[in-house]
C-alpha cells in the first residue's frame, strides 16, 4: 500500500474529505495518544483542513496509554 508523507496514514486518505476515515484509522492504530495526536495534526496540515479540539481528544483517548485502540 502506498504511504502518505507521514509514512503512516495511507495515501488514499490524503484529502480533507477523508477526515472521518483518518480518525477511524488512527483510533485503531496501536500507538500512544500523543503519537495519534501528532499524526492527526500532521495530516490536517498536509491536506489543509482544520481539526477541532473534540476531534483531537476523540483520537487521543484511544491511545495505548489511555483506553487503548478500538476493536
Amino acid at each position: 500500500m502506498a504511504q502518505s508523507p507521514t509514512g503512516i496514514i495511507p495515501e488514499e486518505y490524503m484529502s480533507g474529505r477523508y477526515t472521518a476515515n483518518v480518525m477511524d484509522f488512527l483510533e485503531r492504530l496501536h500507538v500512544d495518544g500523543a503519537t495519534k495526536h501528532e499524526l492527526l495534526l500532521g495530516w490536517a496540515q498536509e491536506v489543509g483542513v482544520k481539526i477541532s479540539a473534540s476531534q483531537i481528544s476523540a483520537v487521543r483517548e484511544t491511545g495505548t496509554d489511555a483506553l487503548g485502540p478500538k476493536t
